[in-house]
């Protein structure tokens, strides 16, 4: 029997006055993308120095070093483990403990 093989994944976190749509969301990610990295936003400093201090799959040699796109105010985050959902929670928990957007394009779930 085939073991299910999980896409990897892309949730994008960043600052935002207020909750997203899906049509800002998308937007912004799309900007996002294509912008040069930059310098930290503070809220978002925060959000990735908590996230480096978790383990998204210990057995795995894919760090989250290897799985972040840091931009200026926001942070791509690559989902490339098993257990997606896990890694993709807490990315969401973070992501609000920090008062960041949260968006998961596959899902086209914008969170707040």
């Amino acid at each position: 029997m085939a073991v299910p093989v999980e896409v990897p994944v892309d949730v994008v976190v960043w600052r935002a006055p207020g909750p997203a749509s899906f049509a800002e969301a998308a937007a912004r990610y799309a900007e996002l993308r294509s912008s040069p990295l930059g310098a930290f936003e503070p809220a978002v400093a925060a959000f990735v120095r908590e996230l480096r201090r978790t383990s998204p799959d210990p057995s795995s040699p894919v760090s989250w070093e290897e799985a972040l796109t840091v931009g200026v105010d926001a942070v791509i985050v690559h989902v490339v483990w098993p257990g997606q959902r896990q890694v993709l929670d807490l990315v969401a928990l973070l992501a609000s403990r920090h008062g960041l957007v949260c968006f998961e394009p596959a899902r086209q779930a914008a969170m707040s």
